[in-house]
């Protein structure tokens, strides 16, 4: 673990936040999701950022916390620590902000007639293993067998999990808006090369 925290600082800290947030969230449930959690309506300005730290939701059960910020970090862990071994801190703190503002634009432009609340840092999640899987290609050949089909399986839990007959259609939204917001970054970044 402190390997993954010296290669990866920023991916560390956001996954300790998710850590923290859990933590709350199976001992004050309710309060915590009420206070933190995405919500369409009524709207407060720190949802744009504490509902990306939340996991579960307040009609789940507890376990199911776990399992969500668990199947999240399968996707911050290797692929975030990869992009920003490869890309650097400030980069994924970019991809971080992007993918974050984006999803919770996307969320509240889907639930604006409804009354809902969601949680989780999938968005991001999915921003990192676009980046992942876009900057491993020069790197993958030194990569051990176990290496390599252990990021094909977790490539292929993250294309199942687009899946909106598994995870609905406002999930499905949500992490395709981080697929894009990796895309946007990385245009944004490449053209500032190029003219800098």
């Amino acid at each position: 673990m402190k390997k993954i925290m010296k290669i990866a600082p920023i991916v560390s800290f956001l996954l300790g936040i998710c850590l923290l947030f859990g933590i709350l969230a199976t001992f004050y449930g309710n309060v915590i999701y009420d206070l933190f959690a995405f919500h369409s309506k009524p709207f407060y300005c720190w949802h744009y950022f504490s509902g990306t730290f939340m996991h579960g939701s307040k009609e789940a059960p507890v376990w199911f916390i776990w399992v969500h910020l668990v199947l999240n970090a399968l996707m911050l862990i290797p692929f975030g620590g990869l992009l920003e071994w490869k890309r650097g801190s400030k980069y994924v703190f970019f991809v971080f902000i992007t993918s974050m503002v984006i999803s919770s634009i996307v969320f509240h432009v889907l639930t604006q007639d409804r009354d809902i609340q969601a949680s989780g840092v999938s968005a991001v999640g999915y921003a990192f293993v676009t980046g992942g899987v876009l900057n491993m290609f020069d790197i993958w050949k030194n990569f051990s067998v176990i290496t390599k089909i252990s990021y094909i399986l977790l490539l292929l839990l993250s294309i199942i999990m687009l899946l909106p007959n598994i995870t609905g259609w406002l999930s499905t939204f949500l992490h395709i808006s981080g697929i894009v917001s990796y895309l946007i970054v990385s245009v944004v970044s490449n053209y500032r090369k190029k003219i800098g």
